[in-house]
C-alpha cells in the first residue's frame, strides 16, 4: 500500500544577488534552443544544397535534434538532482558552444546530422536544469511569473526562429545560425556561473542501469515513431510497438525498485496527473494547428510558404503573451479556474479555425494565448503539488509532457486530416476542439492543507 505524508522540503537555495536575476541565463538558455529547432526549416533547401543531403537525411537532420533531446530528458534531469542543477546548465551551455563550432565548419551531411543529435542532448541538459531550478527557486506567484516568462521566451524564439533562418541563410549563410549562436551560449554560461543559484535532490541518486537504457529507447522510440508515422507509417508503428513495450517495462520496473529513476507516485499526487493531461492536449493542438493551417492555407487557398508562415506568425506572439498575462490575469482568477477559461479560449478558436474564416489571425491568437496561459499554469501546478527534492523529475516529466504532446497532435491531427480527405482540415480542428474542453473538463485541483505529496525515502 503506498502512503503518503507531508514532507519538509530541501532547503532552498540563496543568492546574495536579486533572485530574478538568475533567470537572465536561464531564459536565454531555453532562447537559444527554441532558435535552433525552429530556425532549420527555412534554411534546410540551402543546407541540403550545400551538403548534397537525401531526403532522407534532410529529415534526420531535423528531427533527430527533438528526438534526442525527449530521449535524454529523464537521464539529464536525474544527473542534476544528483550533481546539481546549476552544473548540468553551464554542462548543457558549454556543450552547445563546442558542438555549434563543430556544426558551422561541417562539411559532410552525416556530421552534420551527429552534431545535430549531440546538441540535442546538450538542450536536454539545459532544459531540464533550467525547469528544475525554477521549480526549486522560486515559490508560489514569482513562480508563475517564471515560468510566465520560459512560456514567452520559449514562444518569442519559436517565432522568431523561421524568420532568423531565412534572414540569416540569404545572408551570410546558414552556417551563422549555428556559429552565430556560440557566442550567446557563451555568455549564458557565464552569467549562470555568476547568477545561478545551485540546487540538487536531497535523496539518495537512482543509477539502476535498466531503467536509464529502457527511459532513452522508450522515450526515443516513442518521440520517432510520433514524428514518423505520416511520412513513414511502416517504421513509425515498428517504433512505436518497440516503444509501449519498453515503456511498460520501464514504469513496472520503477514500481519495484527501492530508488527508481522516475518516481510513479507522483502521478498519484492531487493535480498532478490532470496537469500533464493537459500540456499534452494543450500543446499536441497548438502543434498540430500549425501544420494544419500552413497545409490548409497552400494546398486550398494558393498561399506561398512564405504567405503561410507570416500568417501562422500570431499564434506564436500570441503564445509568448500568454506566458505574460497568466501571473497578471491571477490577480482576479484562480489558478484552476484561470486553467479551463484558457483552455475553452483555445477550444474556441479551433472551432473558428474550423468554419474557414478568410482572415485567420484571430482565431489563430485565441489558440496561441490559450496554450501560453495553460502551459504556465499547468508547469506551476506540477512543483506547487510536490517538493522541491522532486524537481528534477518533475521537470523531466514536464518537459517529456510538451515535446511528446507536440508529436501527438500532430501524428494524431495530422492523421486525421489526411484521411477525411477534403472536410480533413475542419474534421481535424473540432477533434482538437474536443479534446482541450476534455481537458479542460478534468477535476479542478485545489491547494489546501490536507494535500499530500511523496515522503522522503
Amino acid at each position: 500500500m503506498v502512503t503518503f505524508s507531508t514532507s519538509t522540503p530541501t532547503a532552498r537555495p540563496r543568492t546574495t544577488r536579486h533572485p530574478w536575476l538568475a533567470m537572465i541565463p536561464l531564459l536565454l538558455g531555453i532562447l537559444i534552443g527554441a532558435l535552433a529547432i525552429s530556425s532549420v526549416s527555412t534554411a534546410l533547401p540551402a543546407i541540403r544544397e550545400d551538403l548534397i543531403l537525401s531526403d532522407s537525411g534532410a529529415l534526420w537532420l531535423v528531427d533527430v535534434y527533438a528526438l534526442s533531446l525527449a530521449a535524454t530528458l529523464i537521464v539529464a534531469a536525474r544527473i542534476g538532482d544528483a550533481f546539481g542543477r546549476k552544473r548540468i546548465v553551464i554542462l548543457g551551455l558549454a556543450g552547445f558552444a563546442v558542438l555549434n563550432v563543430v556544426g558551422g565548419f561541417a562539411q559532410d551531411g552525416m556530421v552534420l546530422i551527429v552534431v545535430r543529435a549531440l546538441l540535442g542532448v546538450a538542450e536536454a541538459f539545459v532544459v531540464a536544469g533550467v525547469v528544475a531550478t525554477i521549480g526549486a527557486h522560486y515559490q508560489a506567484r514569482q513562480r508563475v511569473l517564471a515560468y510566465g516568462l520560459w512560456t514567452a521566451t520559449f514562444g518569442a524564439g519559436s517565432a522568431l526562429g523561421p524568420v532568423l533562418g531565412g534572414v540569416v541563410t540569404e545572408g551570410p549563410g546558414w552556417r551563422w545560425l549555428l556559429l552565430g549562436s556560440v557566442p550567446l551560449a557563451v555568455l549564458a554560461g557565464v552569467l549562470a556561473i555568476w547568477l545561478v543559484p545551485d540546487s540538487r535532490s536531497s535523496r539518495p541518486p537512482s543509477w539502476d542501469a535498466l531503467s536509464i537504457g529502457s527511459s532513452i529507447v522508450a522515450l526515443g522510440a516513442l518521440a520517432f515513431a510520433l514524428h514518423e508515422v505520416l511520412a513513414a507509417p511502416i517504421p513509425a508503428a515498428v517504433a512505436g510497438a518497440v516503444a509501449v513495450a519498453t515503456l511498460v517495462s520501464f514504469i513496472r520496473r520503477q514500481r519495484i525498485l527501492q530508488e527508481p529513476l522516475i518516481d510513479m507516485r507522483l502521478f498519484q499526487v492531487p493535480g498532478f496527473s490532470p496537469a500533464i493531461v493537459r500540456i499534452v492536449a494543450s500543446g499536441g493542438v497548438s502543434s498540430a494547428t500549425v501544420l494544419l493551417v500552413s497545409l490548409h492555407l497552400q494546398d486550398a487557398r494558393g498561399h506561398s510558404a512564405a504567405e503561410a508562415g507570416l500568417a501562422i506568425l500570431p499564434q506564436a506572439v500570441a503564445i509568448a503573451l500568454g506566458g505574460v498575462l497568466a501571473p497578471l490575469f491571477l490577480r482576479w482568477l484562480s489558478s484552476p479556474t484561470l486553467t479551463v477559461l484558457a483552455l475553452v479560449v483555445q477550444g474556441a478558436g479551433l472551432v473558428w479555425l474550423s468554419t474557414g474564416v478568410a482572415l485567420v489571425v484571430m482565431p489563430l491568437v485565441l489558440v496561441g494565448l490559450g496554450f501560453g496561459i495553460t502551459a504556465t499554469l499547468a508547469a506551476t501546478t506540477l512543483f506547487d503539488v510536490t517538493t522541491e527534492d522532486d524537481a528534477g523529475q518533475v521537470g523531466a516529466i514536464q518537459e517529456v509532457g510538451f515535446a511528446l504532446g507536440g508529436g501527438l497532435g500532430i501524428a494524431v491531427l495530422g492523421t486525421i486530416a489526411s484521411i477525411v480527405g477534403p472536410g480533413g482540415f475542419t474534421v481535424a480542428l473540432l477533434v482538437a476542439a474536443v479534446a482541450v474542453v476534455a481537458a479542460a473538463l478534468l477535476p479542478l485541483w485545489r491547494r489546501t492543507s490536507t494535500d499530500v505529496v511523496p515522503a522522503p525515502r
